[in-house]
C-alpha cells in the first residue's frame, strides 16, 4: 500500500496532505497538527474506539473528543492510495453522535465500490496486522517508543518459529486454562462449593452429635430439678401446718386482748360523757387562744402608749406667745418701728441759703454804707451761726431714734419690720398644731385603754365557756390545760375504739384461716426457723428452671429432628468425598497443563527472540556506528543493550534518552520487518527528536534504506550535516 493524499477535518486539521513513495520528511512547527495527522491516519485506517473512556493514559479526554473538529463541523476523512495496483479512496464520516461510523471504499477514478474493505477489516487488510500490533510495531509516537506486551504480537511473534500460520497465543491458552483453573478453585468453582458442601454436612453431623448429648444432659438435668421442685413442696407443707398452728395461738392471744380492750373502751367511753364533741373542744381551744393573743396584743399597745409631740421651740422675739399673743407683739412693734423712723434729719441747704445770701448782701451794702453793711452782715453771720447749733441738735435726735429703732427688731432677728406679721404667723400655727396633735395623742391613749377592758372580758367569757364543762377552771393556764386534758382522752377513746376495730377484723380473718387447719396441728419450731417468702422464690425459681429445662429440651429434640438423620449425612459426606478427589485430579491436570504451557512459551520465546534481538542489533549498530551491536529483547519486551567491548548488559531505563530512543526504534524496525508486510507504512511522531545530529543522519539513512513508505513527522529541519 502507498498512501498518496490525505484530507482531513478532524481536531485542529482542516486540510490536504500530500505523499509520496518512500520515506516522506514532513517538517512541521509546533501546533501545526504532526501529532494529530498520525492519529488521523490511524483514525481512518483502523477507526475511533466509541467506546473508550476518560483514564489517565489519555489524560482524561477519549479520542472521540480529543480529535473533534476545532471548528464545530462534522468529523470526517479521505485518503487516496494505491493497493494491489489499484488506485483506492476510503472515506470515514460522522453520523448522529458516532464519530467516523460511516465508511466507504471505493476506485478513485471509475467509483466502484471495493467491497474487500470493510470498516472493521480495513486497516488488517491495507496494513496486514491488527490495530494492536500495527501500534506496537509501524506507529510511533513521540513519547511512546518503547513496545508492551500484547497477545495479538505475541502470535505474529510465535508464527516466525513455527508453520508460519498464526494459531492461538499462549496467553490465550493460559487465559482458557485459567478459565479452567477458576472453574474449579475459584471462589464459586466446583472445588470450593464441594468442600463447603463438606464442611456444612461435617458441621450438621457435628452439631447433630452436639444436639443429642445436649439432650441426653437436658433430661438429667430435668430428673434433678424434678426432685429439687418436689422436696421444696414438702417443706412449703410442713411450714404451712406449723404456722396454722400458731397462728392458732395467736387468735386465742388476740382474744384476750379484745376482752381487755373492750373495758378501757367503757371506761374512757364514762369519762367523756360530759365533754363536747372533738369539732367543738377544737373550735374552743381556738377561740381561747384568739381571745388570749388579743389581750396579750391590746396590753402591749397600750403599755406602749402613744407617743405625745415634742412642744415646738419657739421664734426668737416670741418666747411664750400663743397664736394671739404673737400677732399683738407683732403689731406693738411695728408701730413703735414707725414712729421712730419717722424723726428726719433737717436738710441744711433750705436753711443756710438765706444766712449765706444776707452775709453777701451786707457785703455789698458796705460798698455803699458802710455802717448797713456792716449790720446787714452781722446780723447774716449770726443768723447762720444758730441755725448750725440748731441742725447739729436735731441730727443727734435723729441717730438716736435710728439706734431705738434697730434695738428694737434686733430680737426678732430681722431688720425689716414688713416681716414680723410673717414670723408672728408661723409662732402660732406652730403653737396651733402643736396643741391639737397632743389631744389627738391623747384620745388615742384612752381608746388603748378601753381596748384592753374588752378583750380582757372577751377573755373571761372563752374560760367561763371551759368552766361549764370543767368545774372551778380559772384563769388562762387552768382553761388552757382542761381543753387540753378534754381533748386527750377524746382521743384515747378514739384510739381505743379503732384499736378494738381492727382488732376485730383481725380476730375474724385469723378465724377464717385457722377453720381450715387441722384441729390437732401442733407448733412445729424447726419449720417455723424457716423464712415462708424464701421458699416460695427458692419454689419459684425451681418451676421456672424446670419449665425451662423442659422447654430447652424439647427444643433440642425439635432440632434434632429437623437436622435430619446422621446415617443419611454420612452416607452424603462420603459420596462428597469421592466427588472432590475427582476434582483435585482434575484441577491438578490443569495446573500441569499450566505449566507445561508455561515451560513451551518459554522455549518459544527462546527461538523467535534471537530473529528479533538480531535485526535489532544489526540495526541498532547502524544508528549507533557500532557502539551497541548486542541486543536483549526480555519476554515482557524489556530492552538491554551491551557495548562492543563491554560485558554487562544494561537496560534501556539505565541509558540516556536518545540511547533509549534508538534502541526501541531499531526493536520497532526489526519487528516491521519481521511481522508486517513490506507495503504497510510507517509512522514517526517526532521519534527522532531526542537524537544528536550524527545519529540522525545514521537514522536516516536506515529509513531510506527501508523499501516500505514512511512518515517522518519532525518539528525541526534537517540541517545538511544531518542529512
Amino acid at each position: 500500500m502507498i498512501l498518496l493524499q490525505l484530507r482531513a477535518n478532524f481536531g485542529k486539521l482542516h486540510g490536504t496532505l500530500t505523499l509520496h513513495e518512500g520515506l516522506n520528511e514532513l517538517c512541521l512547527p509546533n501546533e501545526a497538527g504532526k501529532s494529530t495527522w498520525s492519529a488521523f491516519l490511524l483514525a481512518m485506517l483502523y477507526g475511533i474506539d466509541t467506546r473508550e473512556r476518560a483514564t489517565r493514559e489519555n489524560q482524561n479526554l477519549p479520542a472521540k473528543e480529543r480529535y473533534r473538529p476545532w471548528d464545530g463541523s462534522s468529523m470526517e476523512g479521505a485518503i487516496d492510495l494505491i493497493w494491489n495496483g489499484r488506485a483506492v479512496t476510503i472515506e470515514r464520516r460522522s453520523q448522529g453522535r458516532t464519530p467516523m461510523g460511516v465508511f466507504r471504499a471505493y476506485e478513485t477514478e471509475s467509483g466502484t465500490p471495493v467491497p474487500e474493505l470493510t470498516a472493521e477489516n480495513c486497516g488488517r487488510m491495507l496494513c496486514g496486522a491488527e490495530r494492536s500490533v500495527f501500534e506496537r510495531t509501524a506507529f510511533v509516537r513521540q513519547l511512546g517508543m518503547a513496545v508492551s506486551s500484547d497477545a495479538q504480537l505475541e502470535q505474529r511473534l510465535s508464527a516466525l518459529v513455527t508453520t508460519g500460520e498464526e494459531g492461538p497465543s499462549a496467553s490465550a491458552l493460559e487465559k482458557k486454562l485459567r478459565d479452567l483453573k477458576n472453574k474449579y478453585t475459584y471462589r464459586t468453582g466446583l472445588l470450593p462449593r464441594l468442600q463447603a458442601r463438606r464442611d456444612e454436612l461435617q458441621a450438621q453431623l457435628s452439631a447433630l452429635r452436639a444436639a443429642q448429648a445436649e439432650a441426653m444432659d437436658l433430661s438429667a438435668a430435668c430428673a434433678g430439678a424434678e426432685a429439687a421442685r418436689s422436696r421444696l413442696q414438702d417443706l412449703r407443707a410442713r411450714i404451712e401446718r406449723a404456722q396454722a398452728a400458731r397462728r392458732r395461738a395467736g387468735l386465742t392471744e388476740l382474744q384476750e386482748r379484745e376482752t381487755a380492750l373492750a373495758a378501757r373502751c367503757a371506761a374512757l367511753a364514762e369519762q367523756t360523757a360530759g365533754l363536747p364533741d372533738e369539732q367543738m373542744l377544737q373550735l374552743l381551744a381556738r377561740s381561747l387562744e384568739d381571745a388570749a393573743e388579743r389581750l396579750q396584743t391590746a396590753q402591749l399597745d397600750a403599755a406602749i402608749g402613744v407617743k405625745l409631740p415634742e412642744k415646738p421651740e419657739d421664734l426668737p422675739g416670741f418666747a411664750g406667745c400663743g397664736p394671739d399673743e404673737a400677732a399683738q407683739r407683732a403689731r406693738d412693734v411695728q408701730v413703735q418701728w414707725n414712729v421712730l423712723h419717722a424723726v428726719r434729719v433737717p436738710k441744711k441747704l433750705p436753711i443756710l441759703l438765706p444766712c449765706a445770701a444776707a452775709m453777701l448782701a451786707g457785703a455789698g451794702l458796705c460798698f455803699v454804707s458802710l455802717p448797713i453793711g456792716l449790720a446787714v452782715a452781722g446780723a447774716g453771720l449770726a443768723a447762720f451761726v444758730l441755725s448750725l447749733v440748731l441742725l447739729r441738735r436735731k441730727a443727734a435726735q435723729a441717730e438716736r431714734a435710728a439706734e431705738q429703732a434697730e434695738d428694737l427688731l434686733r430680737p426678732f432677728g430681722t431688720d425689716d419690720p414688713a416681716a414680723l406679721s410673717g414670723l408672728a404667723a408661723r409662732q402660732g400655727e406652730a403653737r396651733t398644731q402643736w396643741q391639737q396633735a397632743r389631744q389627738a395623742a391623747e384620745r388615742q391613749q384612752r381608746l388603748l385603754e378601753k381596748a384592753v377592758t374588752a378583750r380582757q372580758a372577751e377573755l373571761n367569757d372563752r374560760i367561763g365557756a371551759v368552766a361549764r364543762f370543767a368545774p372551778g377552771t380559772q384563769g388562762l393556764p387552768a382553761a388552757r390545760s382542761a381543753l387540753r386534758n378534754a381533748r386527750q382522752l377524746q382521743e384515747a377513746a378514739a384510739a381505743a375504739n379503732r384499736e378494738l376495730e381492727s382488732l376485730h377484723r383481725q380476730i375474724a380473718a385469723m378465724a377464717d384461716i385457722v377453720g381450715s387447719a387441722p384441729a390437732d396441728a401442733a407448733p412445729d419450731e424447726e419449720a417455723l426457723r424457716y423464712d415462708p417468702a424464701d421458699i416460695s422464690r427458692r419454689l419459684e425459681q425451681a418451676d421456672e428452671a424446670l419449665a425451662s429445662l423442659r422447654a430447652r429440651l424439647a427444643h433440642k429434640r425439635g432440632q434434632i429432628s429437623a437436622q435430619g438423620d446422621a446415617v443419611r449425612i454420612e452416607a452424603e459426606l462420603e459420596q462428597l468425598g469421592r466427588r472432590i478427589a475427582d476434582a483435585e485430579e482434575a484441577n491438578a491436570a490443569v495446573e500441569l497443563a499450566s505449566e507445561a504451557l508455561r515451560r513451551a512459551d518459554e522455549t518459544l520465546r527462546a527461538r523467535f527472540s534471537p530473529q528479533i534481538t538480531a535485526e535489532a542489533g544489526h540495526i541498532l549498530a547502524e544508528l549507533t556506528e557500532n557502539k551497541y551491536p548486542r541486543v536483549l529483547l526480555e519476554p515482557d519486551m524489556h530492552l538491554s543493550v551491551r557495548e562492543a567491548d563491554g560485558q554487562v548488559m544494561r537496560p534501556a531505563a539505565a541509558m540516556s534518552c536518545g540511547t533509549a530512543d534508538q534502541m526501541y526504534l531499531a526493536l520497532r524496525l526489526a519487528m516491521c520487518r519481521r511481522l508486517l508486510p513490506p507495503d504497510a507504512p510507517m509512522v514517526l511522531d517526532d521519534a527522532l527528536v531526542n537524537f544528536d545530529p550524527v545519529r540522525t543522519r545514521a537514522a536516516l539513512r536506515v529509513l531510506r534504506e527501508e523499501p516500505r513508505q514512511i512518515l517522518l513527522f519532525t518539528c525541526r529541519p534537517l540541517t545538511q550535516e544531518e542529512e
